[in-house]
């Protein structure tokens, strides 16, 4: 297998794979929010605590992105967790191109995410589509270890929340 997870942190990022960033998760909507421009997705990188970038020869095949609880992050998902917990680690989105799935590429970027909360004892934190129902997106938490805490419903969908300690 040749590829390679490339990590940044404190709002690092790599403006060569920007472009990319955006359209992979554009492509992965409604699983992952709509963003609105390159410039949005830029502003997202810029303030985010943790992200990597998942490439297979050379080439953009997944991404996450993640905040920490002090971050000033505008997700209303991300609010959800920062009433209820003092330390966490938020995974807003994380996407893998189409052809790549189901070959443990997101359970290998989720399992760096878990070694970075370890690092500093914190939850890990997200949220899933239950309307429209991302079945998938649910099972792979299940199977991840995540529990489910809570659920929102919005005007065009509804979430269920779920959080992980991985030291546990």
């Amino acid at each position: 297998m040749n590829d390679c997870l490339k990590v940044f942190t404190d709002g690092n990022f790599d403006n060569n794979f920007i472009d990319d960033i955006f359209l992979l998760n554009q492509k992965n909507v409604p699983e992952v929010g709509s963003l609105k421009s390159i410039a949005q997705q830029r502003k997202i990188l810029s303030i985010s605590s943790y992200h990597s970038i998942l490439l297979r020869d050379n080439q953009l095949i997944g991404f996450s992105i993640c905040f920490r609880e002090a971050q000033p992050y505008w997700s209303e998902n991300f609010k959800y967790f920062k009433q209820k917990l003092d330390r966490f680690l938020y995974i807003d989105r994380i996407a893998i191109h189409s052809e790549y799935r189901r070959r443990g590429y997101a359970k290998r970027m989720y399992e760096d995410i878990f070694d970075m909360a370890t690092k500093d004892d914190l939850f890990v934190t997200a949220e899933v589509n239950t309307s429209p129902k991302n079945e998938d997106s649910l099972k792979f938490h299940d199977h991840m270890g995540f529990i489910e805490v809570g659920q929102k419903s919005f005007n065009d969908h509804d979430v269920s929340y779920f959080q992980l300690h991985p030291n546990d």
